[in-house]
């Protein structure tokens, strides 16, 4: 990680749970707190408020106008602690560093706990794929950490070794202010924090506050999932067309894969996922259609019609936020839409396609749902072949990008979408790709995590957290139990072919085009898998209640 060159002499203060200091940052430099300006004041019962009239910058040589005010309020187990600054440059972010904590791994994430080397490690909220799916952490036996937002605003948090005893770590909370709301004051969200003896009660506490931020149905009663979903215990990804061309099924092979696991397991059990099914996966995202060379029209058709016979259901797969610049109506309803950074920048690079390795493939962008003419043109092609061929279901990829966008809030565009589809199609079913909190009410279904092609499982660290009121099942990336082939996605080979068997992780299986044939012992296993998640989730009241 980057850092600072220099030692900044901000002034600290004592509290229960450690040294505190704060700073502000603008888009334009970073301040701390002027102490010539700054008063603190010390109420009977502890609290503490540090008022600042004036702020320091350059490290401490210098002083700015501005204002920092720190509220820090005793709790039954620690602190609360709130913080709010003004600049005429406008606030980019305000920080909160607890000082000389003993260096210590970072556990309450969605992996097992995460070192923190000598060089430092930042961990960022929101992030749908791995680490932290919502603002709460644990520093060894030293602090537990959580945010009291109630919106998904960036956050970082940064573990800063000291660069002359890597025993001692400094801790970083920064949250950054609505970059759609520019303002010279910003009133951060407050933080709890308290040393780690009652886990149970801190990670309860984190939950019903997340809850009260983003209320949703639990997955019994959510009206945005159909009763036939409520009954699925396999996901089958069938993977289309690559990026290169290159296919691994066909649609008359799908089919034909779908009637062989329909002859293993009852197929009211199993939801059958497209991804690549329009032609080259990505390459055409915005321009959606059957493609001739995987069958066309009738083969497409087919593949719908003889699945729903079997009880099986189908989800095609569409970018909720990105498109081809080169496809006909970009300049209308995708370019002025592009995701741009707090600081208007554009996000730019790709995965790799081919194996060229640059990660430079020039030809998609991402688009903020917030844009409304990219909602319409989406939601016009989703309903429109929903209406020629009647699928289930649609998968939305990228569903977890969050952008502190000043032309929208992205997350709120995302509900926006789901609405529009729901509106078009009642009574479908909208997945999505990875999850964080702010994502509950929005998307019921949605693929795990992963970090480096290893899953990661959204009903860790708190099962109840997720498992409440959404279901996951495998990522595209997971591999298909043959090969180890990731089939369409870039990831290439997957050491990961099977899931755990848990209430809110539902079993998957990759295809490719032999897959079937060349694993029959590990296609068994999977669907084995799949109807003990029955057994244990679907088929008594009593399992279907959380």
């Amino acid at each position: 990680m980057m850092d600072l060159s220099f030692r900044w002499p901000h002034p600290r203060y004592s509290t229960a749970i450690g040294e505190l200091s704060f700073r502000l940052h603008t888009f334009e430099n970073v301040y701390g707190i002027d102490p010539a300006l700054t008063s603190v004041e010390v109420s009977a019962d502890g609290s503490m408020v540090v008022d600042a009239r004036g702020l320091s910058w350059a490290g401490g040589q210098a002083t700015a106008p501005g204002t920092l005010r720190a509220s820090i309020t005793p709790t039954a187990r620690g602190v609360r602690v709130e913080v709010s600054g003004e600049h005429a440059d406008g606030i980019r972010s305000i920080g909160v560093t607890v000082h000389d904590l003993p260096t210590s791994a970072v556990s309450g994430v969605r992996e097992d706990a995460l070192e923190v080397p000598p060089t430092g490690r930042i961990l960022s909220y929101p992030n749908g794929w791995f680490d932290l799916s919502s603002p709460s952490f644990i520093i060894g036996d030293a602090l537990a950490v959580r945010s009291i937002d109630g919106q998904p605003r960036p956050k970082t948090f940064a573990f800063i070794p000291h660069f002359d005893d890597a025993a001692i770590m400094d801790v970083d909370l920064l949250v950054e202010a609505d970059a759609t709301h520019p303002s010279a004051a910003f009133d951060a969200p407050g933080w709890v924090i308290e040393p780690p003896r009652d886990v149970a009660a801190f990670v309860t506490e984190h939950r019903e506050h997340i809850a009260r931020a983003y209320p949703t149905d639990t997955w019994e009663h959510r009206s945005d999932v159909p009763e036939w979903m409520r009954e699925k215990s396999l996901v089958l990804t069938l993977h289309g067309k690559h990026f290169t061309g290159r296919t691994f099924l066909d649609y008359s092979a799908m089919l034909d894969v779908i009637r062989q696991v329909a002859r293993q397991i009852d197929g009211s059990r199993v939801l059958a996922y497209l991804p690549g099914w329009e032609g080259r996966y990505y390459r055409w995202y915005g321009r959606y259609d059957v493609d001739p060379a995987l069958g066309g029209e009738e083969g497409f058709r087919r593949l719908v019609d003889e699945s729903r016979e079997l009880g099986v259901h189908v989800m095609p797969m569409f970018g909720a936020n990105i498109a081809s610049r080169d496809v006909p109506g970009f300049e209308r309803w995708g370019e002025p839409g592009i995701v741009r950074r707090a600081s208007g920048l554009m996000d730019a690079g790709s995965v790799d396609w081919d194996g060229s390795r640059h990660y430079d493939h020039g030809s998609g962008a991402m688009i903020n749902p917030a844009f409304a003419p990219w909602r319409a043109h989406l939601v016009e092609q989703i309903g429109s072949l929903h209406e020629r061929f009647g699928f289930d279901a649609t998968f939305l990829d990228i569903t977890a990008m969050h952008s502190n966008d000043p032309n929208g809030d992205t997350t709120e565009g995302l509900r926006s979408l789901a609405g529009d589809i729901l509106r078009a199609i009642p009574g479908h079913l909208i997945a999505g790709e990875a999850w964080f909190d702010a994502l509950s009410s929005i998307i019921p279904l949605v693929q795990t995590g992963h970090h480096d092609t290893v899953p990661v499982y959204h009903d860790l660290p708190d099962d109840q957290l997720f498992t409440r009121t959404n279901r996951s099942f495998g990522h595209v990336c997971l591999g298909d139990p043959a090969h180890g082939s990731s089939g369409v996605h870039e990831a290439g080979y997957v050491s990961a072919w099977r899931l755990p068997v848990r209430r809110g992780v539902i079993p998957t299986m990759g295809v490719v085009e032999d897959t079937l044939a060349l694993a029959p012992d590990r296609v068994s296993q999977i669907i084995s898998d799949a109807r003990e998640y029955a057994e244990l989730y679907l088929e008594s009241e009593s399992a279907r209640t959380f």
